[in-house]
């Protein structure tokens, strides 16, 4: 079963009210906006979607809404981080039937002293196995607190329905030592880290799920270009790494979603434990984009914060 991604695919955030109501208008409006963008494809309920604070019924919904949204011609991609086996494999079978090209596994994480290679094979293949859409995996230390094995990535890019990962680790030797070990298989590794999407461009890289391309999707979308063109792409890696260490490493999704608002789209508030931004934190987000060749020309007539 093969299936390629190319281009930039915005992990999607979920816009809340002030009470922690899904704003689902507001997704639908955020939908439609992207795809007037250099976007090839969608990933749903991933990190920067707060997939961990949703319910299981708000994750189904968010999905029918975007399968009903987003045209057949972009690829939509849907996160599955739930703790065990079964629950991952239930919910993966309720999304049977819908149009989906793949889920991306999150690695279960909450006994992660017991997450050796051999159980993390047998749920990654299990899940692969038993579900009705093929499989990337999702690499994200930061969260999980657990990074996938080089030898453990290998052995899973054999299995016929597991056809990729994300690598969200922004390791550089990481990422090459992956890409030797999977090379002549066909097994897609999809970028997650913008801050080193120039230099993975040369490693022969051609997707990416970028945070920062949530408010600014232009930005990592005109690096891969011109790269692809034989352009110098300096300049354009620095701003975007700029623009990604405050809006990632710094400030999180909440960083994320005030962007969003400055870029025309609507991000909303975060839920609880997630606080807004301060005052002064949106201030110094907007000095940053403002400071951007390119990302000060995407801003939408911002106010002045207060």
């Amino acid at each position: 079963m093969s299936k390629s991604f190319d281009g930039i695919m915005p992990p999607v955030t979920t816009p809340f009210s002030e009470d922690g109501e899904i704003l689902f208008q507001a997704l639908e409006t955020n939908l439609k906006r992207y795809l007037e963008k250099p976007v090839s494809g969608f990933l749903l309920l991933g990190s920067n979607g707060e997939s961990a604070h949703l319910g299981r019924d708000e994750k189904l919904e968010i999905v029918r809404l975007a399968c009903r949204t987003v045209p057949a011609d972009r690829r939509l991609i849907v996160g599955v981080s739930f703790a065990s086996l079964r629950d991952s494999l239930s919910f993966a079978q309720d999304l049977d039937g819908l149009s989906i090209d793949a889920l991306l596994a999150a690695t279960p994480a909450y006994f992660k002293n017991r997450m050796t290679d051999q159980a993390l094979a047998g749920y990654f293949s299990r899940l692969a196995e038993q579900s009705p859409f093929p499989l990337l995996l999702y690499n994200v230390p930061q969260y999980s607190g657990i990074s996938l094995s080089p030898s453990l990535i290998a052995a899973l890019a054999r299995h016929p329905k597991i056809i990729g990962m994300k690598d969200s680790s922004g390791n550089f030797s990481y990422l090459q030592n992956v890409l030797a070990v999977v090379a002549g298989q066909q097994f897609q590794v999809v970028l997650g880290s913008a801050q080193i999407l120039g230099p993975s461009l040369t490693l022969g890289i051609r997707a990416a799920m970028l945070a920062v391309s949530c408010a600014l999707p232009e930005l990592p979308a005109r690096v891969i270009e011109a790269y692809q063109q034989g352009e110098s792409i300096a300049e354009l890696q620095a701003e975007l790494y700029e623009i990604a260490v405050a809006l990632t490493t710094r400030y999180g999704v909440a960083g994320v979603k005030k962007a969003m608002d400055m870029t025309g789209f609507e991000g909303g508030a975060c839920r609880l434990p997630l606080l807004p931004l301060t005052d002064e934190e949106a201030r110094e987000i907007e000095t940053i984009l403002r400071s951007g060749r390119l990302a000060e020309k995407l801003l939408t007539g911002v106010a002045e914060t207060a």
